[in-house]
């Protein structure tokens, strides 16, 4: 029986784009809604709506970004290590919304990894 190489050890199994789309979507952009929404009704409950819905907005989007930052890089790597198409991976994210385009300044705000 043959031991497994390294090459061999770190292969997984294919994912198509649509489908690591898709489950970006579930891993980044539901959490994100979550933590906007989880935040605004938090603090609503503890602070009191009126008058300050705005400020409670504002935090759950600055940590809703926190997040996406952190995850899109992460499910990127993921979903490439996986087989997806890189230019197709990009692409379709940008048609729907789950990361920016190559370049603009918000895609500038993904955090990632140091290179190994």
């Amino acid at each position: 029986m043959e031991q497994p190489t390294e090459e061999t050890a770190r292969t997984e199994p294919s994912i198509s784009a649509v489908r690591a789309i898709a489950i970006g979507h579930l891993i980044v952009t539901g959490p994100v809604v979550a933590i906007m929404v989880g935040t605004m009704v938090i603090c609503g409950l503890i602070w009191g709506w009126p008058n300050r819905w705005q400020l409670y907005l504002g935090a759950g989007f600055l940590m809703g970004w926190g997040w996406w930052s952190l995850s899109v890089p992460r499910w990127r790597e993921w979903a490439l290590r996986r087989g997806a198409d890189p230019d197709r991976l990009q692409r379709l994210g940008v048609r729907t919304g789950l990361v920016w385009p190559k370049g603009w300044v918000f895609e500038k705000t993904e955090i990632r990894r140091r290179p190994k």
